[in-house]
C-alpha cells in the first residue's frame, strides 16, 4: 500500500474486509443461499456499503475467485523461490498447491459445485480468468522444469512444456475429485509424496 493515499488505503481495506467476510459466508451457506445482507452482517458493514464496492453478489463472487487464484500463484512462487535446488522447488510447488486447496476447501467446493447456477456471462468470465491463470501457471511450471533440465536433473530429450502439462494434470486429477467428495478417504496433502514419487520415478516395474 506504499504510495497510496489514506482514502485509497481505507478503500482497499474495506474491500478486503468484504471479500474475507464473503468467503466465510459462501463457505458456510453456499453461493446460491448467501445474500448480500448475510455478507454485510458478517463484515459488520451496512448493506449500502457493500454496494459501494460491488454491484451485486455475483460481482463479489467473481472478484473473490480472481483474488484466490492470484493468492495461490503468489504463495507458490514465494515458497518456491525460497527452495534451494530444482528437485526441492518442484516438491515445494506440489505440496504448497495441495495445501492451499485443503486450507480453502470449503470455498473451492462451492466453485466447482455451484458455478452452473451463475449467469452465462459470469461463467464465461470465470472460464476466461481460469484459462489465463492456468496458462501462466503452465509457463511458470515449464520454466521450473527447464531449470531442472539445465541442471541435468531431468532427461535432456524431454519436452518440458509437455511435462508441465503432465504434472499439472496429475495435481488437478487429485484436487478436483477430492473437492467434489469423490475421494475423501485421506487428506489431500497426504497425496503429495505419492504424486512426487510417480512423477520423479514413474510406474514401470524395474528389472
Amino acid at each position: 500500500m506504499v504510495g497510496l493515499t489514506r482514502k485509497e488505503r481505507d478503500r482497499l481495506l474495506r474491500q478486503n474486509d468484504i471479500l474475507q467476510a464473503a468467503e466465510r459466508v459462501f463457505a458456510i451457506k453456499g453461493y446460491h443461499k448467501t445474500t448480500i445482507q448475510d455478507i454485510a452482517k458478517e463484515a459488520q458493514y451496512a448493506v449500502g456499503t457493500i454496494y459501494l464496492y460491488f454491484k451485486d453478489k455475483e460481482a463479489l463472487y467473481l472478484e473473490l475467485i480472481e483474488k484466490k487464484l492470484k493468492e495461490l500463484s503468489s504463495e507458490i512462487k514465494k515458497e518456491v523461490n525460497n527452495a534451494s535446488g530444482p528437485k526441492e522447488k518442484i516438491q515445494v510447488l506440489v505440496r504448497r498447491q495441495l495445501a492451499y486447496f485443503e486450507e480453502h476447501q470449503d470455498f473451492f467446493k462451492i466453485y466447482f459445485l455451484e458455478r452452473e447456477g451463475l449467469r452465462w456471462d459470469a461463467r464465461d468470465r470465470i472460464s476466461k480468468e481460469t484459462v489465463t491463470k492456468f496458462e501462466e501457471y503452465i509457463n511458470y511450471l515449464t520454466r521450473l522444469l527447464k531449470e531442472a533440465q539445465d541442471k541435468f536433473f531431468i532427461r535432456q530429450e524431454i519436452d518440458t512444456k509437455r511435462l508441465a502439462y503432465v504434472l499439472a494434470s496429475m495435481l488437478n486429477g487429485v484436487i478436483i475429485p477430492w473437492l467434489k467428495g469423490v475421494c475423501r478417504r485421506e487428506r489431500i496433502t497426504d497425496m503429495a509424496d505419492f504424486i512426487l514419487e510417480v512423477f520423479f520415478k514413474g510406474v514401470e516395474q524395474g528389472p
